[in-house]
């Protein structure tokens, strides 16, 4: 078992936090979470908007991650959302930076990050982590959301974990999808042929643990394959044993419901895994079949 470390998360009381604060717990270490409620044994309160923290919860800290980031695909663009899309992720990386000479044994900062960060594709173009950013709405806040998280390598090594759209059966992105196909209504969005980053949630609370473990440092693609979302619907319909025949939604639909945002659905992106492989990291599941076999397995 590798060495015990006193873990802080911010941000572990959502669908991949609760997990990996699990997995951290049963693997040896001493693992608390930062939080609003802190009703539950482990949990110490935090701020972010006042920079406040229960200075119990930085005692000893060797590792500090901090996955906080309000959705990205919960609501329309609006000025007001994407203040809170940017609040909710530099502006909590700003907070624990606030308290860093609380943490005078500091190893290692972890973040989230996303996959978006290096724009939207036309092709299957494999972006490696040393990729520039994109121009986009969401490539410019993921820049600006790891430019937030760099500060720490003054103290410490720094990795930011650019994560695909998250599988699992407890939640994530299979909690929106779900639904429409149940009722028979699976189809593509748009043209059906962007790119689709996905990985299994088992992985990614895989992917940071390794990353910890193997003391890694710098960006990493969290992201276990790439499939059309003609593709991802297609199979999805299947494992459910719904038809797929509806005729894709068009553009304009998605566009009228859901305004800029809409990007998300209709443009993809396709990203290297093949970093966090070499260092090492094997996935436990790499494929979509299987991995949807799994999770409705549950």
């Amino acid at each position: 078992m590798a060495e015990s470390k006193k873990i802080l998360i911010a941000g572990g009381t959502g669908f991949i936090g609760k997990a990996l604060v699990q997995a951290l717990g049963s693997a040896g270490h001493d693992v608390r979470v930062l939080s609003r409620k802190t009703g539950e044994s482990g949990n110490y309160f935090w701020n972010p908007l006042t920079q406040e923290i229960d200075p119990k919860a930085l005692e000893g800290i060797q590792i500090l991650i901090n996955l906080s980031g309000s959705g990205i695909a919960d609501q329309r663009w609006t000025d007001a959302r994407k203040k809170d899309l940017h609040t909710s992720r530099i502006g909590t990386n700003e907070c624990l930076f606030h308290h860093l000479d609380k943490m005078p044994h500091l190893e290692q900062f972890i973040t989230a990050s996303g996959i978006n960060a290096y724009g939207f594709d036309e092709n299957d173009v494999q972006h490696r982590e040393s990729d520039p950013f994109g121009t986009d709405f969401l490539s410019e806040l993921v820049h600006a959301w790891e430019k937030s998280a760099d500060v720490f390598s003054e103290k410490c090594p720094v990795v930011k974990v650019r994560i695909a759209v998250v599988l699992g059966p407890d939640g994530g992105a299979l909690k929106r999808m779900l639904p429409a196909i149940k009722l028979g209504a699976g189809s593509p969005l748009g043209t059906g042929k962007q790119f689709m980053p996905w990985i299994h949630s088992t992985d990614l609370v895989g992917i940071i643990i390794h990353a910890i473990d193997h003391k890694l440092n710098g960006a990493y693609n969290a992201v276990a394959q790439c499939d059309t979302n003609r593709v991802f619907m297609k199979e999805l319909a299947k494992q459910l044993k719904k038809p797929f025949f509806f005729p894709a939604v068009p553009s304009f639909v998605l566009r009228a419901m859901f305004g800029e945002m809409a990007d998300v659905l209709l443009k993809g992106t396709s990203a290297s895994h093949q970093k966090i492989v070499d260092s090492g990291y094997s996935f436990k599941y790499p494929k979509l079949d299987e991995t949807l076999t799994s999770i409705f397995k549950k």
